[in-house]
């Protein structure tokens, strides 16, 4: 239900930015990102990347990032999408038993999107390079964690210890890191930040260097949340009014608040920096 609320509230984003504040170009760029985020995530559910909720907010997420952000930043997203999607395709060991991965489902794509869309709003409001930093950041957290989930779910022969007290753990255990998942996870925040510095020559080499380092912090920080947090109920009274409520701590929540405590270290380094 609450990705639903997120489609319709970057949905109106979406429609007041088109009618209030784009001109004839702006206007050009997001029907042109409309037909080709419709596209390929029509595309990706026929190749069972995607839910049918997944595909309605990939499509979402696709209009705002090449209709607001460019093409600069479409190539960011699709790089992790594709390289996501084709890692999780494979059949991986999860306690004794093989099991697919298939269909990203519309929460899972805003658990790794929200802060990107909202920064790639922000900077198109504001035409400040800092938040372009900070939505970069977010998908390479997203990539590195990705891609360090599934290469270390793949490690049966090596050990993969716990972040958080060392502890040796079964492989895909939430929160256990390992060499070649830690490798990995350096590896794809690195490709987002060279990736992005390759295609758009106006962000300069700290830029890239802030990108990879903080997006694999992010990565760290998802799995050491994973292994405190992941998986448990807490009782929250943040609103007295209502009562108690009931909290379950789910991977998805983890994902959504480690790319953004990611997004704001890459946001405040850069302010200091200067870059």
């Amino acid at each position: 239900m609450l990705d639903r609320w997120i489609n319709i509230f970057f949905s109106l984003v979406l429609i007041l930015i088109f009618i209030l504040l784009g001109d004839a170009a702006d206007h050009r760029q997001i029907l042109l990102a409309f037909f080709l985020a419709v596209l390929i995530s029509n595309i990706s559910f026929i190749f069972n990347w995607l839910s049918i909720d997944g595909a309605f907010a990939a499509a979402i997420l696709g209009i705002i990032t090449f209709g607001l952000g460019g093409l600069s930043a479409a190539i960011v997203l699709l790089a992790f999408f594709i390289s996501g999607s084709v890692l999780s395709k494979n059949p991986v060991p999860q306690q004794g038993v093989l099991e697919q991965k298939f269909r990203r489902e519309g929460k899972q794509v805003w658990a790794n999107g929200f802060w990107f869309a909202l920064w790639i709003v922000i900077w198109y409001l504001t035409n400040s390079e800092i938040f372009m930093v900070g939505a970069v950041t977010v998908i390479a957290t997203a990539t590195s964690d990705t891609w360090a989930t599934e290469i270390g779910h793949r490690e049966e022969e090596h050990k993969t210890r716990l972040i958080t007290t060392g502890k040796e753990v079964e492989p895909g255990t939430h929160g256990g890191v390992s060499f070649f998942g830690t490798m990995a996870g350096i590896i794809g925040s690195l490709f987002i930040g060279l990736l992005f510095w390759g295609v758009n020559s106006a962000y300069g080499f700290t830029s890239f260097v802030i990108i990879s380092i903080i997006g694999f912090l992010g990565c760290l920080v998802d799995s050491y949340i994973g292994a405190r947090y992941q998986n448990k109920q807490y009782e929250t009274s943040l609103f007295s009014f209502i009562g108690k409520k009931k909290f379950y701590i789910r991977n998805n929540f983890v994902n959504w608040l480690s790319t953004g405590i990611a997004s704001f270290i890459s946001i405040i380094l850069t302010l200091i920096t200067g870059t």
